[in-house]
């Protein structure tokens, strides 16, 4: 009986001895944060300022990137820094402090870890690769008897050198003079072969009745530039070519432009994530001589728990010549929504 009792006793020490490194075997990637806390899992990616780590009793966490001192994995990263350079490697330690060396197998660069933007997992799955979001809003206002309904969605892929954006806007609203929609639709496409600078293209759909457009069709294709880019925010300029299809009450048109486009994001993280996305786009047409139109669009999101979110979105657009039978030459509101996200 005693035999018996020793053997179980000696077993359950052996298991106890093993089990952590049982359980840490399936992680390779190790993060020090500045308060001395090492923490092991797998790195899923870092974007807008924010390490997505994947832990055995904690999950999926998001970790400030500014709170992070020290980051390895033995596994091969798709890397960007400040400057728009690319690295492809793993992240080891560095002899400094703050600092991660990338080593290729041929070649070994060592940067300050707030420099780096952006990490991919290499080889990672399709479907790791894209991240999105969707929301829908809705109010109403009895003294004015005047109904609003909102639906957006967004999804992103992104690899080594190319971005797909595809993005979904609809507004619906109900009155006693009618109902009027907003709706605008864009497949856009980045090419980035180089630092900073990068090649686009896009088509978009758009029905927009108060500025008396039944459809608009957008083809068009450019260039631009990341002024600047960092775990805080990025600002790009772009501009380029675009054929305009409208069709209205009164007959069809079809129209060339030039564009010229300023983008702007702010990500915060304190507790809960929030960004700012700031666009505006001018479209002077180049058939019709004197025609301008403008496009400009602002999203504030909170997050409020894990992935649900609020957004705060002000739209506005405009055309000094707009197609006969228009009801104004802009078109301007803000929209409220409770949305999810997923990805990265």
């Amino acid at each position: 009986m005693r035999r018996h009792t020793l053997r179980k006793n000696i077993i359950a020490v052996v298991l106890a001895m093993l089990l952590p490194t049982l359980s840490h075997a399936d992680y390779k990637d190790i993060v020090v944060l500045e308060n001395g806390n090492e923490i092991l899992g797998t790195i899923k990616s870092l974007t807008q300022g924010q390490l997505l780590f994947d832990t055995d009793a904690m999950g999926t966490v998001t970790i400030q990137w500014d709170k992070i001192v020290e980051i390895r994995s033995d596994e091969p990263m798709d890397i960007e820094a400040t400057d728009g350079k690319r690295y492809f490697g793993t992240l080891e330690k560095s002899g400094r402090a703050e600092q991660v060396t990338i080593s290729s197998g041929t070649s070994t660069d060592s940067l300050a870890i707030v420099d780096l933007v952006q990490i991919v997992p290499i080889g990672g799955s399709f479907l790791k690769r894209l991240q999105g979001s969707f929301s829908a809003g809705f109010s109403l206002t009895k003294s004015s008897d005047v109904a609003q309904l909102s639906f957006n969605g967004n999804l992103l892929y992104q690899d080594r050198e190319n971005r797909w954006a595809l993005s979904y806007n609809n507004i619906v609203t109900n009155q006693d003079s009618g109902t009027t929609e907003q709706l605008f639709a864009r497949l856009g496409y980045r090419y980035q072969p180089a630092e900073h600078w990068y090649g686009l293209g896009f088509v978009s759909f758009q029905r927009n009745q108060e500025l008396g457009i039944n459809a608009r069709g957008l083809l068009g294709a450019g260039a631009g530039r990341t002024m600047f880019q960092s775990t805080q925010g990025e600002l790009s300029l772009n501009g380029g070519l675009a054929l305009n299809l409208e069709d209205t009450d009164f007959g069809q048109d079809t129209s060339v432009e030039s564009f010229a486009a300023i983008e702007y994001a702010l990500f915060k993280f304190s507790g809960r994530r929030s960004n700012l996305i700031f666009s505006a786009m001018i479209f002077p047409s180049l058939t019709e001589s004197g025609r301008i139109r403008w496009q400009v669009d602002t999203t504030w999101r909170q997050e409020i728990v894990n992935n649900m979110f609020w957004d705060w979105s002000l739209y506005a657009s405009g055309d000094n010549e707009p197609p006969e039978g228009a009801n104004s030459k802009s078109d301007y509101g803000i929209v409220t929504s409770l949305g999810w996200s997923f990805g990265r």
